[in-house]
């Protein structure tokens, strides 16, 4: 079975768990938030949670969830870290005398870690809040053609 099929299926048996549309789609948008998450390690316990709290369609959470892998994690992270830099250091001018380092700490590159988590979380809070309202249109839609 190729990797569209699978997701597909995904999605199918997504629409006939009995899951609201506010569920899925809530689902799919704290998927995004964990994928853009600065919290590297974390994820896993993040979806889980998340999971468990909330009562969410697993598959679906793990699927969008899963679009931070090991491939593209470096991506997701240097983007994070870029964002955070732009935003912290640039356009609000902050540069505190008490910013923690990675050179500090591991004798590595300057990288400044505030940057790297404000970037990650205002990414994924914009990109969970920006598809919440999207995804429940679709799944909505697809729910309605799913049951006639």
């Amino acid at each position: 079975m190729n990797i569209k099929k699978k997701i597909k299926n995904i999605f199918n048996k997504a629409l006939m768990s009995g899951h609201s549309p506010h569920t899925l789609a809530l689902s799919c948008a704290l998927g995004f938030y964990i994928a853009f998450s600065p919290f590297p390690g974390a994820h896993t316990i993040m979806m889980l949670l998340a999971q468990w709290l909330l009562t969410l369609n697993f598959p679906l959470l793990f699927l969008v969830t899963s679009i931070n892998n090991p491939w593209t994690m470096i991506p997701f992270f240097s983007f994070d870290y870029a964002f955070g830099y732009w935003l912290v250091h640039k356009i609000g001018g902050f540069s505190p005398p008490w910013q923690i380092s990675l050179e500090k700490i591991f004798e590595s590159g300057n990288i400044c870690i505030v940057s790297f988590l404000v970037g990650g979380n205002i990414l994924g809070i914009s990109s969970a809040l920006l598809s919440y309202p999207i995804l429940l249109m679709i799944f909505k839609k697809l729910l309605v053609k799913h049951r006639s």
